[in-house]
């Protein structure tokens, strides 16, 4: 019977990092190992796992950075429980249910090492698994084991628990979580660029992850105000806009409120006529189209953006952009673009666009399919009023045709 050698790194991964990945690679290539599989921490017993970011955002991070390597896996078992959760009783359910068929590795660092003695059962943990430890980098002025103790602590275990327990020699990464959440926090995300691969980077930047989340108590003073400045059927098509923002951001995991926010202000400058909107696009150096001179409405959005930075203190580039282009989307649109175009296009008040029904169902299955779909119904009613047709929504419709055929949606 073939047994496969199967190694185990937990971790809240918060993000998963350079490091992790490093650890995960050396391990596999020093011991041998068939595979290495990522267990997101679910509810442990001691630590703050999410620091207000979704178990769901920590999952598709982990799915994004080993998504290109065979032999990384992700190993859900933690985060489908909904009780705390110790390693050994982790352990022992991996060591039940694929029985003699895997050889488990638990891969720890060096920290863990030290305190390993006081965890809940390590002789358990021992028993399902050989351990395998990854030495901390070395910074200056922290107390750290020499290469010495480090080996002597790794002689005692394996007298205590009789079983192996290895050094994973590879040169540590200098890398934090807590260093790369800052760095978001503050903007300062050139710093930690390279310790992420393309698509955890990329997948931070769409879903807000790090990024500061507005208060729920903002809306209700925007709304009040709104309520004044707006006609009822446009203040009520806003609301309808809101809500179902808020919705859509649940289903993609995007931050609720800034999704409201957004949802609340996209129609924030159609209180204004035609002639303060141009006003407006002059004064702020705002480009303003041949086909936005001929219809000034279509200035709401672009306006809108302006507004909400200023008359509403909005300072979050991604509300402001996506207010700005919800009427013809754009090429590349981020998730909150697209949460407020699908948004805009199927709240409760409209009854009018063909196929609405399937857009509304679409809109929580796939997002990607949901845009597609609202741009050829949009492309169709263009053509058949061509001066009132925007070549950025042409530029969109190209745009998301091709990313359907290279994605293949459906």
């Amino acid at each position: 019977m073939i047994v496969k050698k199967i190694g185990i790194l937990g971790g809240t991964f918060n993000p998963i990092h350079a490091g992790h990945l490093h650890i995960a690679q050396a391990a596999y290539e020093e011991f041998a190992l068939d595979e290495v599989w990522f267990l997101p921490a679910g509810i442990p017993p001691h630590k703050d796992v999410a620091d207000s970011v979704t178990t769901t955002q920590r999952v598709a991070m982990v799915q994004q950075a080993i998504a290109f390597v065979p032999y990384f896996k992700l190993c859900d078992i933690e985060i489908r429980k909904t009780e705390p959760c110790y390693s050994w009783m982790t352990l022992k359910s991996l060591k039940e249910t694929y029985g003699q068929d895997c050889e488990f590795y638990f891969i720890i660092g060096e920290d863990s090492l030290l305190t390993f003695a006081h965890w809940v059962k390590p002789e358990e943990i021992c028993r399902y698994c050989r351990i395998l430890v990854a030495r901390r980098p070395q910074v200056q002025n922290e107390a750290a084991l020499t290469e010495e103790q480090f080996q002597q602590q790794l002689i005692e275990y394996r007298k205590t628990y009789q079983q192996s327990f290895d050094a994973i020699t590879a040169a540590p990464l200098d890398i934090s979580s807590s260093d790369i959440r800052a760095a978001f926090h503050k903007g300062d995300v050139c710093s930690v660029r390279s310790f992420l691969t393309d698509h955890v980077y990329d997948y931070i930047l769409d879903h807000h992850v790090y990024q500061d989340e507005y208060a729920l108590s903002m809306i209700a003073p925007m709304q009040k105000r709104l309520e004044q400045q707006l006609k009822p059927g446009r203040f009520w098509h806003t609301i309808g806009v809101m809500y179902t923002a808020g919705n859509l951001a649940y289903v993609y995991d995007y931050p609720y409120t800034n999704a409201m926010i957004a949802g609340l202000l996209h129609d924030c400058a159609k209180c204004l006529s035609d002639e303060e909107r141009i006003a407006i696009c002059r004064n702020q150096g705002i480009e303003i189209k041949a086909i936005e001179q001929k219809h000034p409405h279509l200035l709401h959005g672009k306006v809108g953006a302006f507004l909400a930075e200023r008359d509403f203190g909005i300072s979050d580039s991604q509300i402001t952009h996506a207010i700005a282009v919800h009427t013809t989307g754009c090429v590349g649109m981020s998730l909150l673009d697209k949460i407020i175009f699908v948004a805009d296009y199927i709240e409760p008040h409209r009854d009018k666009a063909p196929r609405l029904d399937q857009i509304r169902q679409m809109a929580y299955d796939n997002l990607d399919e949901c845009v597609c779909m609202i741009l050829e119904d949009t492309m169709t009613y263009l053509g058949k009023h061509p001066e009132d047709m925007d070549e950025t929504t042409c530029q969109t419709y190209a745009y998301y045709v091709n990313t359907k055929k290279e994605n293949q949606w459906k």
